[in-house]
């Protein structure tokens, strides 16, 4: 896999400015550390979720059916990737059961749908049903991801305020949840807030910490052509929200909503940070696709074992016994880290003692 569409912005800088205070005597033994949680219905024994990646095509089967096997056998979530390729397929058998392989494999835990908001401007409400049905989804994630759309080839770039009636029609129509979701540039304050007066009560940042997808649609578009260009400018500028800052961002917008700290959460020490930040679980992507290529089904159980094992190891090291109890230890954020929360207009400790624990204010 490329390490050159990695988000190059200064996310390391930011996850150091993030301290959780050690505690010589934490109070708990190792083994009373509780990790479990509740999400879509399902008590998860980690609070982890295998992000969209894949699905579109026959090859990519056996892929999201070892990533499936893997969610059921650690009791965790997984999403599938963007949907829209069974729309333009026409709903094509084939197409369909790359995706809907997850659910055969992984009957016992959150599977989650997924589709772009720009697709829904061609969507019928019946279709995007369908779309749920078809994968059996126990929630649908509909991601917001201008910036990658506006340098894709194919992209749609209709992103007008009037999609978002269409979604208050899902809201009320659709069986299952919605959860707002980016695709690698954070979420804000102003956009949680619309989505949380449509009654959206689960955000997903998906902020720029991790995968660079302008950089991977700048890559796709021919030499010298404007989109290449304007997506490498974009990438070199570390366009978006790093990750903590959009989570912050989010739980600020939406005290009461479940959020998943998703975008570079690729070790279990920063996973332990975020939930301590206001996260209720956290997502990852390219982690276990890269464990899974390279080194097998075994190389991918080896990666969330040792994700596992940080964020144990964090939570013992702090005195929390479960992850609601991490969410109210000591927690010091750096200047720059103040500097951007005061610039949008968040009073730190008061987040810091009200917001982030999930209390509304």
């Amino acid at each position: 896999m490329r390490e050159d569409v990695v988000y190059p912005g200064n996310c390391r800088e930011l996850y150091e400015e993030i301290t959780l205070i050690h505690q010589s005597l934490p109070g708990i033994s190792h083994s009373d550390l509780d990790t479990s949680t509740v999400f879509l219905g399902y008590r998860l024994n980690y609070p982890i979720v295998i992000e969209a990646m894949t699905g579109g095509h026959p090859d990519l089967k056996p892929i999201n059916e070892k990533l499936a096997k893997l969610a059921s056998q650690y009791r965790i979530a997984i999403g599938v990737g963007s949907q829209r390729p069974i729309i333009k397929s026409r709903f094509n058998k084939e197409i369909v059961e790359s995706y809907s392989i997850v659910r055969e494999t992984a009957v016992d835990v959150p599977v989650i749908g997924n589709i772009g908001i720009a697709q829904l401007n061609e969507l019928s409400i019946d279709d995007v049903k369908k779309l749920v049905e078809v994968i059996e989804a126990d929630a649908l994630a509909i991601h917001l991801n201008p910036a990658q759309e506006m340098i894709q080839p194919e992209g749609d770039v209709n992103f007008r305020d009037d999609l978002l009636s269409k979604i208050k029609m899902l809201v009320k129509e659709l069986d299952v949840p919605i959860i707002i979701k980016e695709v690698g540039n954070g979420l804000s304050m102003e956009t949680v807030a619309k989505f949380r007066e449509l009654e959206i009560k689960i955000f997903d940042v998906a902020g720029s910490c991790g995968t660079d997808w302008v950089k991977i649609e700048a890559l796709r578009n021919p030499e010298n052509s404007v989109s290449r260009v304007v997506g490498f400018t974009l990438s070199e500028a570390k366009w978006g929200i790093p990750t903590p800052l959009s989570l912050i961002e989010a739980r600020y917008a939406a005290p009461d909503a479940t959020i998943v700290a998703s975008g570079g959460v690729w070790s279990g020490v920063i996973a332990a940070k975020l939930i301590a930040l206001g996260g209720d679980l956290v997502g990852a992507a390219r982690p276990f696709l890269k464990a899974l290529l390279e080194h097998g089904e075994e190389g991918l159980r080896s990666f969330l074992d040792k994700y596992i094992g940080e964020l144990k190891a964090v939570m013992f090291l702090t005195g929390s016994r479960t992850l609601r109890e991490l969410r109210y230890k000591p927690i010091v954020l750096g200047l720059s880290v103040r500097n951007y929360l005061e610039q949008r207009g968040i009073n730190v400790y008061k987040y810091l003692e009200i917001y982030r624990r999930g209390v509304v204010a």
